[in-house]
């Protein structure tokens, strides 16, 4: 017989890990990268509560960055077949079949609309890096740091920071602005990513931050 696991205390215990965890520090010239807020993962039927406020903090993110200058580039599911994708045959259901190309509940959520000057990535996996074009993308704007949102933290989300880090940028990952409907699995991931790949950072730190570079700014230093 094992002992009875509480569930609260363990999650109050990573939490107190994660905020006193040393953190890396942000780079020099990010861009806030938005992953799988579209109509798929954001109305489905698993969602909460929290899926509605991590869209509206994301929408605050957002538009602080854009007055700001900085780069903002979402990162979408969009399959073209479900009949060699791995993944879709893992987690086969309604949810991957939403992601088809051509199906509306690939299209990004109304909370957090894109502006005209926005980036749009098309992904095929967890992993927003995996056979696409970020990389690249963010080469071409100069960008060393991913100011991290969406959705789920504990699959998407982890699995990109896991690949930004390895390819060496700065992470900042917005706690209010990261949604999963298994609050433990997001819980734990937020300690993990804060532990091994990036830093944890809360909204307030990412707007003081945004709101003190200005287009200019950013013009001199890229000079």
């Amino acid at each position: 017989m094992t002992d009875t696991i509480d569930w609260n205390h363990e999650i109050d215990t990573i939490r107190h890990l994660r905020a006193t965890r040393t953190k890396v520090g942000p780079g020099s010239s990010p861009a806030v990268l938005v992953i799988d807020f579209q109509r798929a993962f954001t109305e489905h039927e698993k969602i909460g509560p929290g899926t509605a406020v991590a869209l509206a903090h994301t929408q605050d993110v957002l538009e602080a960055a854009r007055a700001a200058g900085i780069p903002v580039i979402y990162a979408v599911m969009v399959l073209d077949s479900l009949d060699d994708r791995m993944l879709a045959q893992r987690v086969r259901s309604s949810l991957t079949e939403r992601c088809e190309r051509g199906n509306p509940w690939t299209t990004i959520s109304d909370a957090v609309p894109p502006a005209p000057t926005d980036h749009i990535v098309e992904k095929t996996v967890a992993s927003a890096f995996y056979r696409t074009r970020l990389h690249d993308l963010l080469q071409e704007l100069g960008v060393d740091e991913l100011i991290v949102t969406g959705t789920s933290t504990s699959g998407c989300v982890r699995a990109t920071v896991v690949d930004a880090a390895y390819r060496n940028y700065r992470l900042s990952i917005v706690e209010e602005c990261c949604d999963d409907f298994r609050t433990v699995s997001g819980e734990v991931s937020l300690w993990d990513m804060q532990d091994r790949f990036g830093d944890v950072v809360d909204k307030r730190w990412v707007l003081d931050r945004l709101s003190a570079s200005t287009p200019a700014e950013r013009e001199d230093g890229a000079a």
